[in-house]
C-alpha cells in the first residue's frame, strides 16, 4: 500500500497576500509570495511542518460560513499550542477576534476568526 501523509492545506481568498499576512502576524508563519496557476498572487506559507497555500480567486467566487462546523469542505484549521491562555492573550493583543473561548476548567480549545471565512481552532496539546 502507498504511504499517504498530509502535504498541504490550500485556501482561497480574494486577497491571498493579505490573508497570508494574517497568518504571518498571528502565528509566525513563514510567508513567500508567488503566483497561482491562474496567474494571480498566491501566498505560500510554512507553519511549523505544515504547508499552507492561499490562492487569489476572483470576486465572483464566494462561500460563507457562520462559524465552526457550519460549512461543507474546509471547516477549520487546527493549530497546536502548549499554553492556551497565553496564546489567547497573545492573539488578542494582535487583534484576533475569538468566536469561541474555552469553556470549563478542562477545556483545551478555542476558535478564532481568520480571513476569508476560515475558522482557526487552537488546541492545547500539553
Amino acid at each position: 500500500m502507498p504511504d499517504y501523509r498530509p502535504h498541504h492545506i490550500h485556501l482561497m481568498s480574494h486577497d491571498a497576500m493579505a490573508a497570508g499576512a494574517f497568518y504571518e502576524r498571528m502565528f509566525g508563519a513563514e510567508l513567500v509570495a508567488s503566483k497561482g496557476a491562474n496567474g494571480l498572487p498566491r501566498a505560500n506559507m510554512m507553519l511549523g511542518d505544515q504547508i499552507i497555500l492561499i490562492s487569489t480567486v476572483t470576486e465572483n467566487v464566494t462561500q460563507a460560513a457562520s462559524g465552526p462546523h457550519s460549512c461543507l469542505g474546509l471547516d477549520h484549521i487546527g493549530i497546536a499550542v502548549d499554553d492556551l491562555p497565553a496564546a489567547i492573550a497573545d492573539l488578542e493583543a494582535k487583534g484576533a477576534e475569538f468566536l469561541m473561548r474555552p469553556r470549563g476548567e478542562r477545556a483545551r480549545i478555542a476558535f478564532l476568526k481568520g480571513p476569508d471565512f476560515v475558522t482557526i481552532e487552537l488546541v492545547q496539546t500539553t
